[in-house]
């Protein structure tokens, strides 16, 4: 029995055609019996080359020719809509670290100055507001990078996300209180 060589693409082409459209396709073409078992000429001198059975047509018998070896791919670069989407990380850890800084401030200010968070931020909002943004551009940058959030002792991933948790109802909370009371909490 004679054995034909196709390149790569060819086999995996007439792969994909025979389970896409449920019909039996032979990968291999039979050679004659009066031809002798020689590998049809290459196209091209890169392309690697496959020896298949045709017994077993989805069977790799032997890789014939020299063969590169497959770069590995590009880290993948994420975009806005991969990080900011309602299954991203960025929604929530960031909201969750403002609300972190915004909680300890608003209650230090308060237990200092006596005023609610409403006016504090009336009275300083340039401050808050670069002092957010420097909280959201230090989180979205390791994210755009697809660095993974590591562990540093006490300080872990799902700690952050508790904590940021717990800040963010804590932050509405004490808004929730001084919008009924009309007053600081403090």
């Amino acid at each position: 029995m004679a054995f034909a060589v196709r390149s790569t693409s060819s086999i995996s082409m007439a792969k994909s055609f025979a389970k896409s459209s449920n019909a039996r396709l032979s990968v291999v073409s039979r050679a004659s019996e009066q031809e002798p078992a020689t590998p049809a000429p290459s196209t091209s001198e890169s392309a690697p080359q496959k020896v298949v059975s045709t017994s077993a047509p989805e069977e790799v018998v032997s890789t014939s020719g020299y063969t590169k070896p497959t770069p590995s791919p590009a880290p993948f670069a994420a975009t806005l809509g991969d990080v900011m989407n309602f299954g991203g990380a960025a929604p929530e850890i960031t909201n969750g670290r403002l609300a972190m800084v915004g909680f300890v401030a608003a209650l230090g200010a308060e237990l200092s100055s006596g005023e609610s968070v409403l006016r504090q931020i009336g009275d300083e909002p340039t401050l808050i507001n670069i002092t957010f943004l420097l909280f959201i551009a230090a989180s979205l940058i390791p994210m755009f990078q697809n660095k993974k959030a590591e562990a540093f002792g006490p300080f872990t991933p799902n700690a952050e996300l508790l904590n940021g948790r717990a800040a963010m109802i804590g932050f509405a909370a004490l808004l929730a209180f001084e919008a009924t009371n009309g007053a600081a909490m403090f």
